[in-house]
């Protein structure tokens, strides 16, 4: 090993080792906790006290129980009442409804600590494939990938929306995956009826398995949105709040929206890359030119999934959980947000554990120096665009920006982490052309 090479181990190794420390570990707990009541409650205590909802954990319990009441969403292209649209599917509705069953105050309570174990949940598993010297780093790299994703986590705990509780489910499931898969499955199936984005998760099953896992998912997914709105609302009923639920589709898609939106002191804030287009341009949202630059940048990361999934299935079967399969969910997770005419800030939260695969992967010494480019590339560009303090109204191109920087850093990391490595941190193996063509190898099942 070079002195380069040992100077870099020593480096990491002094990193994780300090992260294990008892005091360390109690100082970053204790800096968790007052990130999450600084966002989750402004240090209010009548907050606490009243168990006062945010303003979209009430929306939540409000438009569930008014569905489940009415058996009807109240949003109507007709009566043009886009405020009160709500765009989850009706089995999300069964969901915020059982929860809201206790009444507002014990909904809130419930939700807030749903949000505060998401949190851990999602922090904690991101490392679960790895060895035990990260593994118990995981409150240092989480606090370390808040620092370049806040953001979408922080807007989602102001809000009280339901973006980090989805995203603790399927975290919770990826950790899960190999010791206990139906009950993996289980949680994928309720992520799925959660939120329609990790729908593609479903397919990563299907090509990598567990299967038990897969059909798990499908029968979850198959109770929440078929057989349960069938036995609470008839055959008929279930029909008609389809129905509904497609009209908020509708609502949610249209051009003609931004500028209903506009007109209203209180408007949901969206970050859509064709808001971002209609600013910078100044022209209408449903323009030829917003159109065609809204179809480049579409094509752009079409293209771009599909350089990353070439990389991925040369690679052949994975596991999870490990760092191949972290890097599969993330960018499973990422694909959809563009296309959604409905983005806010908070929907970006599946950047926080790509950003903790590239933390590991910068720090991992037992990673060649191209993947540990990539990763620190990554983790700099991230730094910078937050730095930029992007307006709102054109924040969807630098969220477009992040999820191609995420991309790309992945499909150059993706091949060498596809096989474990075990070995511990005093001993960081050197990468040479003969490990790589091992690590190919590894990864093509060989």
């Amino acid at each position: 090993m070079s002195m380069d090479s040992a100077s870099a181990a020593t480096q990491a190794c002094g990193f994780f080792d300090l992260a294990r420390m008892p005091a360390v570990r109690a100082a970053l707990a204790a800096g968790l906790v007052v990130y999450f009541l600084y966002h989750a409650t402004r240090f209010e205590p009548a907050r606490l006290a009243m168990l006062t909802p945010n303003v979209d954990t009430s929306i939540l319990y409000s438009r569930a129980r008014e569905i489940l009441r009415s058996a009807a969403y109240p949003a109507r292209l007709s009566r043009g009442n886009f405020n009160q649209v709500f765009p989850y599917p009706p089995s999300a509705v069964l969901i915020f409804g059982a929860l809201a069953s206790g009444g507002e105050r014990i909904f809130t309570a419930v939700w807030t600590l749903l949000m505060a174990a998401a949190l851990l949940i999602a922090l904690g598993s991101a490392v679960a494939g790895e060895r035990g010297e990260i593994r118990a780093a995981w409150l240092a790299l989480g606090a370390l990938s808040l620092l370049f994703c806040d953001s979408p986590v922080a807007w989602d705990l102001r809000s009280g929306n339901s973006n980090l509780v989805y995203l603790g489910i399927v975290m919770a499931s990826f950790a899960l995956m190999r010791r206990r898969p139906q009950i993996a499955g289980a949680l994928l199936g309720v992520s799925f009826s959660l939120k329609l984005y990790s729908g593609l998760l479903l397919l990563w099953l299907l090509l990598n398995g567990p299967k038990r896992a897969l059909y798990a998912a499908m029968a979850v997914s198959a109770a929440l949105w078929l057989v349960l709105p069938a036995l609470i609302f008839g055959a008929g009923g279930a029909l008609s709040l389809y129905a509904g639920w497609r009209e908020q589709i509708r609502i949610v898609s249209g051009a003609w929206v931004y500028p209903v939106l506009a007109s209203q002191r209180y408007a949901p804030p969206l970050i859509t890359t064709r808001r971002a287009i209609a600013v910078l341009t100044g022209a209408r949202p449903d323009a030829a030119i917003v159109k065609a630059l809204l179809a480049a940048i579409r094509l752009l990361w079409i293209a771009a999934i599909a350089t990353y999934a070439a990389t991925a299935l040369r690679c052949g079967r994975v596991s999870s959980p490990s760092r191949a399969a972290l890097a599969d969910w993330s960018i499973l997770l990422i694909a959809p947000l563009p296309f959604s005419p409905w983005l806010e800030t908070y929907h970006a939260v599946p950047l926080l554990p790509a950003t903790i695969l590239c933390l590991v992967t910068a720090l991992d010494t037992r990673q060649n120096r191209r993947e540990r480019v990539a990763a620190c590339g990554a983790l700099l560009t991230l730094l910078a665009i937050r730095g930029a303090a992007v307006p709102i109204q054109t924040r969807g191109l630098a969220l477009m920006a992040e999820f191609f920087v995420i991309t790309a850093a992945f499909i150059i990391i993706r091949p060498s982490v596809c096989f474990p490595v075990s070995q511990s941190c005093g001993r960081a193996a050197q990468v040479d052309a003969a490990g790589d063509m091992a690590g190919s190898s590894l990864c093509r099942g060989e």
